[in-house]
């Protein structure tokens, strides 16, 4: 999973690097050559989308997704270790739904053929490259459910992204 980890963050560190160079050649085409780059804006939008969908694994893999503990406190301690796989297996359920919705409508607008007005690009495709990023979360979140549950003594300890 550190392997996995590793490729997600360098994935999403090398598109946010592009969405950076894109955009600041973007505005140096306009402000001094009055020539914006063509597709731009479609360029930054799909990379976005594909940065935001593989940092989810990416949050999940790391612990750094937002939790609420509400019942921590009023939790018995042999417990939180449950509590936190019962999260997990929630989160998966949660994300899988949202990757399956993402992937049927992929699938309509690949259908209607439904494309990008600058560059062309088939939209259907984006959304099921993000549905496939779901399911790598997914994947994601059984694992850290079935990782936590064989633990002994407790709820996991928080892995930071430094340490993948």
């Amino acid at each position: 999973m550190k392997s996995l980890g590793r490729a997600f963050a360098a994935l999403a560190g090398v598109a946010i690097l592009f969405m950076m160079a894109v955009t600041s050649l973007d505005v140096v085409g306009r402000f001094f050559f009055n020539t914006p780059v063509k597709g731009a804006f479609e360029m930054t939008e799909i990379t976005m989308a594909l940065v935001i969908f593989a940092g989810l694994s990416l949050a999940a893999l790391a612990r750094e997704h937002i939790t609420v503990n509400l019942f921590e406190s009023r939790t018995p301690k042999w417990a939180r270790r449950w509590q936190v796989v019962a999260g997990d297996i929630i989160c998966a359920a949660v994300v899988a739904v949202m990757g399956w919705r993402i992937l049927e409508r992929g699938s309509a607008l690949v259908a209607s053929r439904e494309t990008t007005l600058v560059l062309g690009v088939m939209r259907g495709h984006v959304a099921w490259a993000m549905a496939a990023l779901c399911a790598v979360t997914v994947l994601v979140f059984l694992y850290c459910a079935w990782r936590d549950a064989r633990k002994p003594g407790g709820a996991t300890e928080e892995v930071h992204i430094g340490a993948l």
